[in-house]
């Protein structure tokens, strides 16, 4: 019986080391963990079996041979590790006395948890192709056991018993695997006696070689990712992310660039403007003559507020001119290009500049409201050129 056993054990492992395997990456390379774990609901299986077991006492293995069962159910955190909870069931032939060749009948249940390590994974690293799976387990638990004679649970005999063993596992499918599994408990005698006082003289442990065949099945399966993977993924976002400031902020420069320039153009032109009318004031004998031509404010299309540079030129002249004629009375007439727009939004609009313009003079540099006469003279084509007729005329009353 024994080497039917182990003939059949080395053609089930023979066999399952043929299986191909596909966890190789693009360099020919084994691709190993460590591995991210999974959800809770993920990876669950139940695994089953049935055999033969044999009772070792004084390192010895008894002439009778019993059976065995066991049922699990477990789950796997990582493809390398996993747990699993169950029983082992069975019955435990040996020499209830030892100066007799009587063999005695007891069963037993054992409960108990178990840690399992997939060597195939830990080493090969995870290949969901995989066929073979060599998986080594321990685990500890109660073992209860009882008398044949009388089927019931010896009074008192419940010790806890360790086990240790290995798992073999050839894949049928995603879901479906064989299981030969060898493995050997170990718990005090005592456990097993009616009589405390038998095994005077014994080592007072009793072993049970184990060999049972059967099948596992896998509930929701969830592929494993790689921990370098998502190490690698997030590298990758954090890049992008610092890329993506790096460039907000070399455009954020570019615009204070930008503005910094066009600051320095409007200061240029105003200075040009300061000096033009300083050399008109040195000329002019009275502030009158300086306003025997219209001072035109320009607008741009369909706006009705002026630009930074020309509010500049206004502000100037107005601060520097129209604020000290304090006799002198001026017309403000708000025009609009008539080739753009209806006659009603060009009559608005027109009005709108001319109220800016007036506003700019009271509210901001503080002149006399009354010194000006606000007009609104809609679509006006004073001029040939469109640009120009989009504007407010200061003319001198």
């Amino acid at each position: 019986m024994k080497k039917i056993l182990l003939f059949a054990v080395a053609l089930f492992v023979s066999a399952a080391s043929f299986a191909q395997e596909s966890n190789l990456d693009a360099s020919g390379n084994i691709q190993r963990g460590p591995y991210e774990t999974n959800a809770f609901k993920d990876n669950w299986f139940v695994d089953f079996g049935g055999g033969i077991q044999w009772t070792t006492t004084n390192f010895k293995i008894s002439d009778g041979v019993g059976w065995a069962g066991n049922i699990n159910v477990g789950k796997w955190f990582t493809p390398e590790y996993g747990a699993r909870i169950g029983a082992r069931f069975g019955t435990s032939p040996w020499e209830a006395d030892p100066n007799t060749p009587v063999l005695d009948v007891n069963g037993f249940q054992f409960w108990k948890a178990d840690v399992l390590w997939n060597w195939s994974s830990f080493f090969k690293g995870y290949s969901d192709s995989r066929k073979f799976d060599f998986v080594p387990f321990v685990g500890f638990g109660l073992v209860l056991a009882y008398s044949s004679d009388t089927d019931n649970f010896l009074k008192g005999n419940k010790e806890f018993g360790f086990e240790a063993g290995v798992l073999l596992n050839y894949a049928l499918g995603r879901n479906f695997a064989l299981n030969l599994e060898l493995s050997s408990q170990l718990n005090k005698e005592k456990a097993f006696a009616i009589n405390p006082n038998h095994n005077s003289g014994r080592i007072p442990f009793i072993g049970f070689p184990t060999v049972t065949f059967g099948g596992i099945y896998k509930f929701e399966r969830a592929d494993w990712t790689r921990k370098s993977s998502t190490i690698a993924a997030y590298t990758a976002a954090v890049a992008a992310a610092e890329a993506a400031a790096s460039q907000a902020q070399a455009d954020a420069a570019a615009v204070k660039a930008a503005a910094a320039t066009k600051q320095d153009q409007a200061q240029r032109e105003v200075a040009q403007v300061k000096e033009e009318l300083a050399v008109a004031q040195s000329q002019a004998s009275d502030y009158g003559d300086l306003f025997e031509e219209p001072i035109i404010a320009y607008f741009q299309i369909g706006k009705s507020t002026l630009t930074v540079t020309e509010k500049e030129h206004v502000k100037y002249i107005a601060k520097n001119l129209i604020s000290r004629g304090e006799n002198i009375t001026f017309t403000l007439s708000g025009n609009a290009d008539s080739k753009t727009g209806s006659a009603r939004r060009n009559k608005q609009l027109s009005k709108e500049r001319a109220d800016y313009v007036y506003k700019l003079m009271t509210e901001e540099l503080g002149i006399d409201g009354s010194r000006f006469v606000v007009r609104a003279n809609g679509g006006n084509d004073i001029f040939d050129t469109p640009e120009l007729n989009r504007a407010v005329i200061i003319e001198k009353q």
